[in-house]
């Protein structure tokens, strides 16, 4: 799952957002899948939190680490979200959050 202001500054930079699957069960970012996009041009991974939800934190940062990657959580719906006892925002490099109703 995610909201068009997610992709919208990766567009504005210049660069290319790639969409990879959710899980079924939390619809957030499948680390699996993540993992298999990851190209020589990857620069972040940006998993979206859903509904209190937080995406696989410790399978992202560990891709993330592998890669030399950058972590931009956004954090729109997970205001209070936590991932083993850190708030939503706070594992990544930037988190994002928003008023998104």
């Amino acid at each position: 799952y995610t909201f068009e202001a997610t992709a919208a500054p990766v567009l504005k930079l210049g660069a290319i957002p790639v969409f990879v699957d959710v899980l079924a069960d939390t619809y957030c970012l499948d680390p699996a899948a993540a993992a298999a996009a990851v190209t020589s041009r990857t620069r972040a991974i940006i998993p979206v939190h859903l509904a209190l939800n937080m995406a696989d934190m410790d399978a992202l940062t560990a891709l993330a680490a592998q890669h030399g990657l950058k972590i931009i959580e956004d954090c729109a719906h997970a205001h209070g979200a936590r991932w083993r006892d850190q708030g939503a925002g706070s594992i990544g490099d930037i988190g994002s959050f928003s008023m998104q109703t």
